[in-house]
């Protein structure tokens, strides 16, 4: 059954109109509205055939929404069971229609400046992180020669002093000193370096009482790699 209460409203420029709310009841699973907003087990409660509204009845909860925002199957319904609109009304209506339509592309206007800004910011961003990548990856390449230098130093003492000529005569290295030459990349091999120098040594001669003294020309290859400690490839006496 349907019946229609009639409501006296006040218009803002002292213009009367009467208000005719239908009730209803026409329970749906789910109801999409056209701007996507999906309600699931909702009923059309009434029409306010001069506002242009439905209320929707949601989880107990009253909800008032723009009839123009009703799927098209569901307003063919609700317009069969309201009564027949006054030439008042219908105007009402299509200027309400218009304002929903300037609204609507007011909101989509805005949402796309919006989505615009956020795209400049984001390649702003971008543009931002890609230049400080550029220019930690620039300093850590400028870094690598000094890092190779004081890992070869530092090889090459430990070598000098503890692992070379394990058989000849040299004793206990009492003092040495490395000298090297500024490291070179090896053509051909990816993050491989060169490093040539001179290790000179004073030793205990173990084969004769006393002392020795020795200096010996060498190269090193060292392997660096990306965040990993370099590497000694070969220590070659020349």
């Amino acid at each position: 059954m349907i019946r229609r209460l009639l409501l006296p409203l006040a218009g803002l420029l002292a213009v009367q109109a009467a208000a005719v709310i239908v009730e209803v009841n026409l329970p749906y699973k789910e109801l999409r509205l056209k701007d996507g907003l999906l309600f699931t087990d909702v009923a059309v409660r009434s029409i306010n055939t001069s506002a242009g509204t439905v209320m929707l009845l949601v989880n107990k909860d009253l909800v008032s929404v723009r009839s123009s925002m009703l799927p098209d199957e569901v307003s063919a319904r609700l317009k069969g069971m309201a009564p027949a609109q006054t030439p008042e009304e219908m105007e009402a209506e299509k200027q309400q229609l218009a304002a929903d339509r300037k609204k609507a592309a007011e909101n989509a206007e805005r949402r796309q400046r919006m989505a615009e800004e956020e795209a400049q910011a984001a390649r702003a961003a971008s543009r931002t992180l890609n230049v400080k990548a550029a220019a930690e990856e620039a300093a850590r390449v400028e870094a690598i020669p000094d890092e190779v230098a004081k890992f070869a130093d530092q090889r090459a003492r430990a070598y000098f002093r503890y692992q070379s000529d394990p058989h000849s005569n040299i004793g206990a290295v009492i003092n040495s000193d490395i000298f090297l030459d500024n490291p070179e990349p090896v053509p051909g091999w990816s993050g491989r370096w060169r490093v040539e120098g001179v290790a000179y040594r004073q030793f205990i001669n173990n084969q004769a009482s006393g002392f020795g003294r020795s200096g010996q020309e060498f190269e090193m290859l060292i392997q660096t790699h990306d965040r990993k400690k370099p590497e000694i490839v070969e220590i070659r006496v020349k």
